[in-house]
């Protein structure tokens, strides 16, 4: 005779496996995000117009995974509109990356400034929120996001000069945004922020 389970039982399955998925899904978009941020770190003569292809899928899938986590999870995690704002900008962004390379080459330093930088204030953002709820390594999250916060101001202020050093501050963006997804998947199990 096969045992039922409770509703109580099945909630859980459910809420370990979305879990898991969720890890997962961050891990993956981290990793992407990190290899993205080194090919560009280690071949600095790629063309930027070349890259914006790539790197535009990267940012597309990273705003897929904030959406989808947003909308499976949003009533039971903290800063979830921010989770939102970050996933649809990096959605639209993504797709302007892949659909306009001549678009992306003039305009680059701005929309990559502009990704980054509300990046960056959205980590700051989770990072307190973590430490409100007592976790010990909330800092490491504030500080990412003031590092993200810096280059993205830096790239959207200073075009001409971002232009010239792009290739390197987007590779370190890149990376960063990956170290915190992978993080994320890592680390706070149960909390998605």
């Amino acid at each position: 005779m096969i045992k039922m389970k409770s509703e109580r039982d099945l909630i859980k399955g459910v809420m370990k496996l979305k879990n898991s998925m969720t890890r997962v899904l961050w891990i993956i978009a981290g990793i992407l995000l990190i290899l993205s941020g080194v090919t560009l770190l280690l071949n600095p003569e790629v063309s930027l117009l070349s890259m914006a292809g790539m790197i535009g899928f990267v940012i597309l899938l990273s705003g897929i995974f904030d959406l989808a986590i947003y909308f499976s999870f949003s009533k039971s995690m903290l800063g979830a509109g921010w989770q939102l704002l970050d996933g649809i900008l990096g959605v639209i962004i993504g797709f302007m990356f892949i659909l306009n390379n001549v678009l992306v080459a003039a305009v680059l330093p701005y929309i990559f400034g502009m990704w980054i930088l509300f990046s960056g204030v959205s980590k700051i953002v989770s990072g307190f929120d973590l430490k409100k709820l007592g976790f010990s390594k909330w800092g490491w999250i504030v500080a990412l996001g003031v590092l993200m916060t810096g280059v993205g101001v830096i790239s959207f202020c200073r075009p001409v000069l971002s232009a010239v050093a792009l290739s390197a501050l987007l590779a370190i963006g890149l990376i960063a945004e990956g170290v915190h997804a992978i993080f994320r998947g890592l680390v706070y199990r149960g909390f998605w922020l």
